[in-house]
């Protein structure tokens, strides 16, 4: 997960109302992150288009996945886009990895969305074969009675038509059957695109982890620099001007 420190913003991510030339760009796809407090809504720009204080947003599209950020807050119309974001942007690495797996999520969820369109197209097919059965099959019921009635409920049944009947009856239970089991196939597909998507999840929030850990690692290794630098002014040694210098590119 990304480092939640309030005082960290991205001035070459920033969208401000000077950036965008007056463009439009719609919010990417959030998902809520309830540990996120966030900068005081006092210090955040407004949008630029409505002048509305933004919302706060955590980034769930492409490679910008997991980064939080000020956003327009209009739900419908045009939206400002990103007013401001929060974090910096993600290494290179991590930005091909997350456009690999988005890009792997959408390969599979097409192809799964195409396979439950056949198994439709299938079903649809199967339950108009079974309406068509049930049609001659009521009909050639209906046929049954008539010469029932005829023969005064005393002749005797066809033959032919009574297997016909049994038939007709067996085609429609074997239809229902295959139904049922297509549907339970369909359902079984939709579990797999919900795991699939479970997946994705916990994947890009363990590679979010791992940045952290790197970052705050930087982090100490920068202040025990610090530190060196400043026992060396303090005890004289070396060039003064240098360590100076030293130290004003430590805390650029």
């Amino acid at each position: 997960m990304p480092s939640w420190n309030d005082g960290d913003e991205s001035s070459d991510d920033s969208m401000g109302g000077n950036l965008m030339d007056m463009e439009y760009f719609d919010t990417p796809d959030t998902i809520p992150e309830p540990l996120w407090c966030g900068a005081p809504m006092e210090e955040v720009s407004k949008c630029t288009l409505h002048h509305m204080k933004p919302r706060k947003c955590v980034a769930f599209e492409g490679a910008n996945t997991g980064r939080r950020f000020y956003g327009c807050p209009v739900q419908g119309g045009v939206n400002c886009g990103v007013v401001q974001w929060v974090d910096p942007a993600w290494p290179d690495v991590l930005k091909n990895c997350l456009i690999k797996l988005w890009e792997m999520f959408h390969e599979q969820n097409l192809g799964r969305i195409q396979d439950k369109h056949a198994y439709e197209d299938e079903v649809a097919k199967l339950k108009k074969d079974y309406d068509h059965l049930c049609t001659e099959y009521h009909k050639m019921v209906d046929d049954v009675s008539k010469m029932f009635d005829w023969q005064d409920g005393v002749g005797k049944i066809d033959y032919q038509k009574a297997m016909d009947a049994e038939k007709f009856e067996k085609q429609k239970e074997e239809l229902e059957l295959e139904m049922k089991m297509e549907k339970l196939r369909l359902a079984k597909e939709q579990r797999c695109i919900l795991q699939a998507q479970a997946d994705i999840i916990h994947n890009t929030r363990k590679a979010m982890k791992e940045i952290k850990v790197d970052r705050d690692l930087l982090a100490q290794e920068k202040t025990e620099l610090e530190k060196v630098v400043a026992d060396l002014l303090n005890a004289g040694h070396g060039s003064k001007e240098k360590l100076e210098k030293i130290k004003a590119i430590l805390e650029a």
